[in-house]
C-alpha cells in the first residue's frame, strides 16, 4: 500500500469531503464573538486568503487588513457566507505614506473606480493617492506598493507585480494565451456570472507588453547604463549563448592568431531556417502598435528590413538548375498569402545549442525568399567578429552557392572580409537531396565539425508554435515583442540546462569515440596498406579543398537509353556505310525499330490516376486512338526485321481485350524469339536497350522517391487544414503516379533482359545481382524501412546498385565473363574505399566531438565569470545623484552577480569528474587500438590535455605528452534550482 499512495487516499474521501465541508461553515467559530476586539454577535467575517479562519467583526477585519487589501472577504449571513469587497467595509489604501501614517491631502482616484488585477482575481479597491506637497506621481506612488499602472496619466488600473510575473511565467511554459488567463482571473472573481465584473482585458494586455519590455531592459542591464535605454544597441539585450565562443568575454587571448589545426575550436555554428506556422494575419499596423523592443533582442529592427527587402524587391529570382526545388515545394502548399501580413518568420539559431541569436529572426512575406534569409544571416553575423563559420540550411546546396556574390556585388555588402563559411545539410533533411548533395553537404563526412545533427532550430520551432495561435491575431509590434520574449525565456532556460546537456553529449561521445575509432582500426587494419594510403590521400585531399573528388561517393560510371539509342545508330550507319546491313526501310533501321518499339511499349503502360474525371478519361481515349494509328505503322515496320511477327500476333489477339492499343503485344525479340527465328543481332541491341532502360527507370525510381519522401516531409512540417492537406496529398499523388510507372518500364526492362539473357549467354555475368525483380515493397527511401526499430532497419537494394558498364559502351555479345567481373571487381573496390571513409569519418567526428565538448564546457565556466564581473562592473555605473536608486541598482547588479557564479559553481559541479572520465577511456581506447593513424592518435590524445579549468585562461590543446586533470572549485552540491532560476533572469 505504501507504493499506491492513491489507494490509500481513496479509503478517506469521505473524511476529505466532510473537511471541505465544514470550511463552508464556521467551524469551531459559531459564537459569533469578535477574534480581535472580543465584542459578542459582531464576529460575522473572515478572509479566504488569510491562514486562519477566525471571525472578526468589521472595524477589525478592516484594520487587520491595511496592509493586504486584496485579499478576499466573507460575510456570514442568511446561513452562509457571501462575497464583500474591503472597499464596501470602508478599507481605504493611501499611497504615498507608510501604513499607519495620516496623509493631510489625499486624492481620490478618478471617480472612485480603481481595480487592481492580481493573481486571486479582480479587485475594486478604494485607493487615495497623496496630494501633499512634493508627493511624487501617481504612478510612481503605484509602483512603490509593486502595483503596475496601466496608463501614465490619471492611472484607473492596475496589475500586482505578482500577477504580471504569474502571468509572464506561465505564459511562457504552457503558452497560455492573454485572453485564457484575463478569462480565469474573471472567473475567480466571480464564477457564476450574476456579478458585474469591470472589464480590464485591454489594459491588462498593455501592462503585459510594458512589463515584458521592462523586464527585457532590466535583466540586460539597460538600467545601469549612463547612456540610458536609448543607447541600446540592436541585439544587445538577447541571452547569449555561454557555449559558443563570445570574443572577449570566454575564448582565450590569441585566438584569433591560433594555427589551421587548432582553429576549428572556436568556429561559430549557425543555422537557417524559416517556419510557416508562426503567420500574422493583416490585423492593425506600425503606427497604431509599435514594437517596444524594435530590434534590440531577436527580431530585427522593421524599418530597417522593410527598406532592404523593398529595394530588393525587383530583383530576379535565384533558378534552381538542381536537386529538389524546396523553395517551389514549399511555397505551392501555402495558399491564402494575400490575407496574411507574414506568412511566417525566418531565423538563424546557433547550431549546436540551440539558442536564438541576437537580432536574427524577421518576418517573411512570400515564402523563404533568398533576400530575407539573407538579411537576417548579415543581421546576426554582423554582431560577431568569429572569422570561421559553419552553417547549417536544409537548402545550402541551393542557398550558398552564389552567396557571396549576392553579399559583396548585389547589396553592396562585405561581411566576408577576412570570413570563412562551409555549408551542411541538417541530417534529416539530407535524405531528400541527390546523391551528390548527400557527399558534399553531409555533416558525417565534412572535417573538423563535431558530431551534431543541424536539427536545433527545428526543435526551436516545436518550442514556439504552440503560440501561433495567439500571435497570428497580434498586430505586427505585438506579435514581434510576445515572440522576443518567448525567444528569451527558451535561450534562459537553456542556459541553466546547459550542465546537464553538455554532460550528457560527454557521457555519450567519449563511449562513441572509443567504439568508433577501435572499429575503424580494426577495419583499416583489414585492407592493403597501399589501398588505405591512396584513400588517406584522397580524403584529406577533399577535405582541404572540396572541390576535389569526393571519396564518399562511388564514382561508378551510368549508361542511359540516350547513349546506347546514339551508340547503336553510330553502329548502324557504319554498318550501312561498310555494306554490312542491307536496308530494309528508308526511315528505320533495326535499331531504331527496336526504340521505337520500346517507346510504344512505354505509352501502353501509361493510364488514368484513380477517380479520373470523365473529361481526363476523354482525353486517355483520344491517346489510345492515336496510339493504335502509331501501332499499325510501327508493325508494317517490324515485319521486314522479323518476318510471321504479324501473323503470330494475330494468332495471340484471341479475346476482344486483347483488341485495345495498351493491351496488343508488341512482340519484341526477346518475346517473339519464343515462336520465330529472331536474328543475334536484335537480340544483342535490345539486351543493350533494355540495360539502358532498367537503369534509366532505377535512376527515375530514386529521384521520385526522394521528391515524395521530401514532399511527405513538407506536408507534415507546414501543412495544416483540409484544403491545404487536400492539395498536398494530390501532389503526392502525382509523384506516387510517376514511380508506379517507372517500376512498370523497369519491370519490363528486367524481364526481357530475364528472357534474353539464356540465349546471349549473359548468365553468367552476374547481371542478376544488380538488376534485380523490383517488389512494392522495394519501393522506399532510403530513409524508410517497414521495419520500426533503426536496429532492423535496411535499405532497399535499389539504392547500393547503379550502372556498372562504361559510359556509352555497349557490351558485345561475346565479350569474355573476365572482363564483366573487371568491371564489377572496380566498383566493389570504389564501395570499399567508400565504406572506409565512412568508417574514418565517425572516427573523427566523435574524436573531434569529445574536443569540442571539452572546449564549450570552459567556455560557459568563462562566460559565466565574464558576466559576474561584468555585473560587478555596472553596480556603481549609474544614478550616483540619487542614493535611493543608485542602492537598488548597486543590489540588483550584485544579485545578478550572484546568480552567475552559482550557475558557474553548479556547472563545476557537474563536470567535476570530466577530465578524469576523458583520460580514463582514451587510455583504455589508445591501448587497445595501438596502430591508429596519425591524425586520429592526435584527435583523440588532444583530449586528456585539455582542461576545462577556469583558473587557466589559455587551455593546453597542444601537449600531447601530459594530461592534467579537471581542477574545479572545490565546494558541495549547491541548492536546488530555486537557487539557480531567479525570476528576474529567466
Amino acid at each position: 500500500m505504501k507504493d499506491r499512495p492513491l489507494l490509500q487516499w481513496m479509503r478517506r474521501i469521505p473524511e476529505y469531503l466532510a473537511e471541505l465541508l465544514r470550511l463552508e461553515g464556521r467551524g469551531d467559530h459559531t459564537g459569533s464573538q469578535c477574534k480581535g476586539c472580543g465584542t459578542v454577535g459582531d464576529g460575522t467575517y473572515r478572509c479566504e486568503d488569510c491562514w486562519t479562519t477566525c471571525m472578526y467583526c468589521q472595524v477589525c477585519i478592516v484594520e487587520r487588513h491595511v496592509t493586504s487589501p486584496l485579499h478576499r472577504i466573507q460575510v456570514w449571513k442568511g446561513g452562509h457566507f457571501e462575497v464583500v469587497t474591503l472597499k464596501s467595509l470602508g478599507l481605504r489604501v493611501q499611497l504615498g505614506h507608510d501604513p499607519g501614517d495620516r496623509c493631510f491631502h489625499p486624492q481620490r482616484a478618478h471617480g472612485d473606480d480603481f481595480v487592481v488585477l492580481d493573481v486571486h482575481g479582480i479587485h475594486e479597491v478604494g485607493l487615495d493617492f497623496c496630494g501633499c506637497p512634493g508627493a511624487q506621481r501617481h504612478t510612481t506612488q503605484l509602483l512603490r506598493v509593486r502595483w503596475f499602472p496601466a496608463t501614465s496619466v490619471d492611472p484607473r488600473t492596475a496589475a500586482t507585480f505578482a500577477m504580471l510575473e504569474h502571468f509572464h511565467l506561465l505564459s511562457m511554459q504552457s503558452k497560455l494565451s492573454g485572453w485564457e488567463f484575463y478569462t480565469c482571473l474573471a472567473r475567480r472573481t466571480d464564477n457564476t456570472g450574476t456579478e458585474e465584473i469591470k472589464d480590464r482585458y485591454p489594459a491588462f494586455m498593455q501592462m503585459v507588453r510594458q512589463w515584458r519590455h521592462l523586464k527585457l531592459l532590466k535583466r540586460s542591464g539597460r538600467g545601469h547604463d549612463p547612456d540610458g535605454v536609448a543607447a541600446t544597441r540592436p541585439g544587445s539585450c538577447a541571452v547569449e549563448c555561454p557555449a559558443c565562443p563570445q570574443p572577449e568575454k570566454n575564448l582565450p587571448q590569441g585566438w584569433e592568431n591560433a594555427p589551421k589545426w587548432k582553429r576549428w575550436l572556436y568556429q561559430l555554428y549557425i543555422s537557417l531556417d524559416a517556419n510557416f506556422r508562426l503567420k500574422r494575419k493583416k490585423v492593425s499596423c506600425e503606427e497604431s502598435d509599435p514594437s517596444l523592443n524594435d530590434g534590440i533582442a531577436y527580431m530585427v529592427k522593421e524599418q530597417q528590413y522593410k527598406a532592404f527587402l523593398e529595394a530588393t524587391g525587383n530583383l530576379p529570382p535565384e533558378k534552381h538548375t538542381h536537386c529538389n526545388n524546396h523553395n517551389a515545394v514549399k511555397l505551392a502548399n501555402l495558399k491564402n498569402g494575400a490575407l496574411l501580413a507574414a506568412t511566417g518568420v525566418g531565423a538563424v539559431d546557433c547550431a549546436r545549442h540551440g539558442f536564438r541569436r541576437p537580432a536574427s529572426i524577421g518576418d517573411l512575406q512570400k515564402g523563404e525568399r533568398y533576400a530575407n534569409m539573407d538579411y537576417l544571416l548579415m543581421s546576426t553575423l554582423c554582431l560577431t567578429i568569429i572569422p570561421w563559420i559553419v552553417a547549417t540550411y536544409d537548402i545550402a546546396c541551393q542557398f550558398g552557392i552564389n552567396l557571396h556574390h549576392r553579399f559583396d556585388e548585389v547589396y553592396g555588402w562585405r561581411t566576408w572580409a577576412g570570413r570563412s563559411l562551409r555549408w551542411a545539410i541538417p541530417k534529416f533533411h539530407i535524405a531528400a537531396h541527390r546523391e551528390y548533395c548527400r557527399g558534399q553537404y553531409s555533416l558525417h563526412y565534412l572535417p573538423l565539425l563535431g558530431r551534431y545533427d543541424g536539427e536545433a532550430i527545428e526543435r526551436n520551432w516545436g518550442g514556439a508554435n504552440p503560440m501561433a495561435s495567439s500571435t497570428k491575431e497580434m498586430g505586427p509590434g505585438s506579435r514581434r515583442d510576445a515572440l522576443d520574449d518567448a525567444f528569451g525565456d527558451s535561450n534562459w532556460y537553456k542556459v541553466v540546462k546547459l550542465p546537464a546537456s553538455l554532460l550528457e553529449k560527454m557521457k555519450l561521445a567519449v563511449p562513441q569515440r572509443n567504439e568508433h575509432v577501435s572499429a575503424f582500426k580494426q577495419y583499416n587494419d583489414a585492407l592493403p596498406a597501399e589501398h588505405t594510403a591512396l584513400w588517406t590521400e584522397q580524403v584529406e585531399a577533399w577535405e582541404a579543398d572540396l572541390t576535389q573528388p569526393n571519396p564518399f561517393l562511388v564514382t561508378r560510371p551510368t549508361i542511359t537509353e540516350s547513349s546506347i539509342r546514339k551508340k547503336l545508330l553510330e553502329e548502324d550507319a557504319e554498318a550501312l556505310r561498310l555494306g554490312r546491313e542491307v536496308i530494309l526501310h528508308e526511315d528505320f533501321s533495326s535499331s531504331t525499330m527496336l526504340s521505337a518499339g520500346i517507346d510504344l511499349e512505354e505509352h501502353q503502360l501509361a493510364g488514368l490516376h484513380e477517380h479520373a474525371t470523365d473529361l481526363a478519361r476523354a482525353k486517355v481515349q483520344d491517346r489510345q486512338n492515336t496510339l493504335h494509328r502509331k501501332l499499325d505503322a510501327w508493325f508494317k515496320v517490324q515485319q521486314l526485321s522479323i518476318p510471321g511477327v504479324i501473323a503470330r500476333r494475330s494468332q495471340i489477339m484471341t479475346t476482344p481485350t486483347m483488341q485495345l492499343a495498351h493491351k496488343i503485344p508488341l512482340l519484341l525479340p526477346s518475346q517473339a524469339m519464343l515462336f520465330l527465328e529472331v536474328d543475334v543481332k536484335l537480340l544483342q541491341q535490345e539486351w543493350a536497350l533494355r540495360e539502358a532502360q532498367a537503369y534509366d527507370a532505377l535512376a527515375d525510381i530514386r529521384g521520385l522517391l526522394e521528391l515524395r519522401c521530401h514532399l511527405y516531409q513538407i506536408k507534415d512540417r507546414w501543412v495544416r487544414g483540409q484544403g491545404a492537406n487536400t492539395r498536398a496529398m494530390s501532389s503526392i499523388a502525382g509523384v506516387q503516379y510517376k514511380i508506379d510507372m517507372a517500376a512498370q518500364r523497369y519491370r519490363c526492362a528486367q524481364n526481357a533482359m530475364s528472357c534474353l539473357s539464356p540465349r546471349l549467354g549473359k548468365d553468367l555475368d552476374g547481371w542478376r545481382r544488380v538488376l534485380r525483380p523490383l517488389e512494392d515493397c522495394d519501393l522506399r527511401h532510403a530513409s524508410e524501412d517497414e521495419n520500426t526499430t533503426e536496429s532492423t532497419r535496411t535499405i532497399s537494394w535499389i539504392w547500393k546498385h547503379y550502372s556498372t558498364a562504361e559510359q556509352g559502351q555497349v557490351p558485345a555479345a561475346g565479350e569474355a565473363s573476365a572482363n564483366v567481373n573487371a568491371r564489377a571487381q572496380g566498383s566493389l573496390q570504389e564501395s570499399v574505399r567508400s565504406e572506409w571513409c565512412k568508417a574514418r569519418a565517425r572516427a573523427h567526428r566523435w574524436a573531434e566531438e569529445v574536443l569540442l565538448l571539452l572546449e564549450e564546457m570552459r567556455r560557459v565556466l568563462e562566460y559565466h565569470e565574464w558576466a559576474a564581473c561584468e555585473w560587478e562592473r555596472r553596480a556603481d555605473a549609474n544614478f550616483e545623484d540619487r542614493p535611493d536608486y543608485q542602492e537598488g541598482a548597486r543590489a540588483y547588479a550584485l544579485r545578478q552577480a550572484s546568480i552567475r557564479r552559482a550557475l558557474k559553481t553548479y556547472a563545476q559541479h557537474a563536470w567535476r569528474n570530466v577530465q578524469e572520465y576523458v583520460n580514463l577511456l582514451e587510455s583504455i581506447a589508445i591501448s587497445s587500438t595501438p596502430s591508429l593513424s596519425a591524425s586520429l592518435l592526435d584527435l583523440v590524445s588532444l583530449a586528456s590535455s585539455s582542461s576545462i579549468s577556469v583558473a587557466d585562461s589559455i587551455p593546453d590543446l597542444v601537449s600531447l605528452a601530459s594530461s592534467s586533470s579537471l581542477s574545479l572549485a572545490s565546494g558541495g552540491m549547491i541548492g536546488g534550482a530555486d537557487g539557480l532560476v531567479d525570476s528576474d533572469s529567466d
